[in-house]
């Protein structure tokens, strides 16, 4: 649809299009061309339309137009001046496109946004549920079935002929060593799975206890500090934060060449921010397990984790060499 103004903003004209969409006449339509916009868009396209013409400058704006049957839909009014030889403007002419399909395509992108994040969240939920589940039973049943086998080991041993202990000495040594180292393991899967002092102390207690667990068996120094003062955050946040540093670490072993990481955590404002810094070979923008074209499935994990507790994720090169990983939580508004 197609309309002219003058140069104080009064309708002039208005093309067939417009007439037969709005059911109007030609009388009515110059009358009164704002009766057909939508009641709550008007108030924002009238300050705007004033600021723009007061400053002479083309403008574009999204609001709902009504058809001749009642029905509102969506319109993009673009509006142009036209000017003399001296500059000063003798003419506007606007157009409308219908764009209310695009816009029920961007509700529904966006809807569909909020529901993939929901189910993001439920699962990342799901996850350290069952990674809680599995600890908790791990602790519970298979621990004391091995510490009743060390019990069992050391009775044996005591109970037998000094001949026949003398003999078998080698085979209970090795066996209750294959229970102690076999206790050790159970412990680190469980503290993988779920790190008490995550739950107990908070994450800079459970990122320290991990560092340190993943420095001995991967040969690179890890370093973590926190801001002063730190605030704990909530549980959800905390845990998505501490997958996402282990997580950050795996791929720092597997594709950094690293000798060190600093793993920080602080508040800034209304946002926790932790990042993971390491010395290794830094990456390219093409490298696929950062941002290419087919992203790993580690850096997908992260993302989602990030954003299942509404936060953000970004990696670049560190300026001193290397990678920074960056997560941003917002806080979760206090209640008044």
């Amino acid at each position: 649809m197609a309309w002219s103004l003058l140069p104080d903003g009064a309708v002039d004209f208005v093309n067939q299009r417009w007439l037969e969409y709005t059911g109007l006449s030609l009388e009515e339509a110059l009358a009164d061309p704002m009766r057909t916009v939508h009641p709550e868009d008007l108030p924002s396209l009238m300050g705007k339309w004033r600021a723009d013409m007061a400053a002479g400058e083309q403008c574009e704006y999204e609001l709902r137009l009504r058809r001749a049957d009642g029905e509102y839909r969506w319109f993009l009014v673009r509006t142009v001046p036209l000017r003399n030889e001296q500059g000063n403007i003798v003419k506007w002419y606007g157009t409308s496109t219908d764009i209310t399909e695009r816009k029920h395509a961007e509700n529904a992108l966006r809807d569909s946004g909020v529901q993939l994040q929901a189910l993001t969240r439920r699962l990342v939920e799901l996850q350290d549920s069952e990674r809680k589940d599995l600890a908790r039973e791990l602790h519970d049943r298979i621990g004391p079935i091995l510490t009743s086998l060390s019990i069992n080991l050391k009775l044996i041993k005591d109970t037998l002929p000094p001949a026949l202990r003398q003999a078998l000495a080698h085979t209970l040594a090795d066996s209750r060593a294959q229970v102690r180292e076999a206790t050790m393991a159970m412990r680190d899967v469980i503290g993988n799975l779920r790190p008490h002092s995550l739950d107990d102390h908070g994450l800079q207690p459970a990122l320290a206890w991990y560092a340190k667990q993943f420095s001995a068996r991967a040969g690179i120094g890890v370093s973590v500090r926190a801001g002063v003062p730190y605030e704990r955050a909530a549980a959800d946040v905390e845990i998505a934060l501490f997958r996402i540093a282990q997580e950050a670490l795996n791929n720092v072993a597997k594709h950094a060449r690293a000798k060190s990481v600093e793993i920080s955590l602080e508040c800034h404002g209304s946002e926790y921010v932790m990042s993971v810094v390491d010395d290794g070979k830094g990456f390219r923008a093409s490298d696929e397990h950062v941002d290419g074209p087919r992203p790993k499935l580690g850096m997908v994990t992260m993302r989602e984790r990030a954003q299942a507790v509404g936060g953000r994720l970004s990696v670049e090169p560190h300026p001193g060499g290397g990678t920074r990983l960056t997560v941003r939580v917002p806080k979760a508004p206090q209640p008044t």
